[in-house]
């Protein structure tokens, strides 16, 4: 059954569970998910609206093309959960291969590596494919519904409560690839993304709150 079929309860349940999936790493997706989906319910609610009618032709066409994309980034976020899960679980399955001779010793460690790429890439793409979603939000506290652009807020720090989700899970798996070359190169591509996204983040609010709660 996928998580996107869950309930609520359910997804909670096994998330609270000693079941070894939904972890950190499905989380994190599904906080990216609950991000983009909040900001098109901030198009949803805005389209065909009085808002809308006042935007040129322009405005609203890249509206309309970027509520159709924040559905597409949905989607996608959830199919992260879904990956996150199947990495997680080989990964589990490499430690429990034999290891009572040499060639088995080999085996295992290899697949052990391989596998552990595959989970640290996972949250990494996940959180290259967030900061992308900064501008879809920045358009929405511009050009939305000013009722909703607090919606837009809370969409803003959960895409950066997914991307800090996602690098931690980066690093959980790139710590055993300390011997490896790529290891400084993903540990700086972290270090922007972080710091990209904490801009962003603040840059967005900054002009969410001047909105929401202008300074008297």
């Amino acid at each position: 059954m996928l998580f996107k079929e869950y309930s609520i309860d359910k997804f909670i349940e096994e998330l609270s569970s000693d079941a070894p999936s939904p972890g950190g790493g499905s989380v994190a997706a599904l906080v990216a998910a609950l991000a983009s989906a909040l900001n098109c319910m901030v198009y949803s609610l805005t389209v065909d609206k009085k808002a809308f009618e006042k935007l040129n032709n322009s405005e609203k066409n890249k509206m309309l093309q970027l509520q159709k994309e924040a559905k597409e980034f949905t989607d996608k976020f959830q199919n992260y959960m879904e990956q996150d899960r199947k990495d997680f679980l080989n990964l589990m399955d490499s430690y429990k291969l034999p290891k009572d001779s040499e060639e088995e010793i080999a085996l295992r460690k290899e697949k052990i590596k391989e596998n552990t790429i595959k989970a640290m890439k996972t949250p990494l793409l996940l959180a290259e494919e967030c900061i992308k979603f900064y501008d879809n939000i920045e358009f929405a506290v511009r050009y939305g519904n000013k009722n909703l652009i607090s919606d837009a807020g809370v969409a803003t720090i959960l895409l950066h409560s997914a991307i800090e989700s996602s690098i931690i899970n980066v690093k959980v798996n790139l710590n055993f690839l300390r011997e490896e070359e790529i290891c400084n190169e993903i540990e700086n591509k972290c270090k922007t993304i972080l710091n990209n996204s904490y801009v962003k983040k603040c840059n967005i609010i900054n002009v969410v709150e001047d909105i929401i709660y202008p300074k008297i």
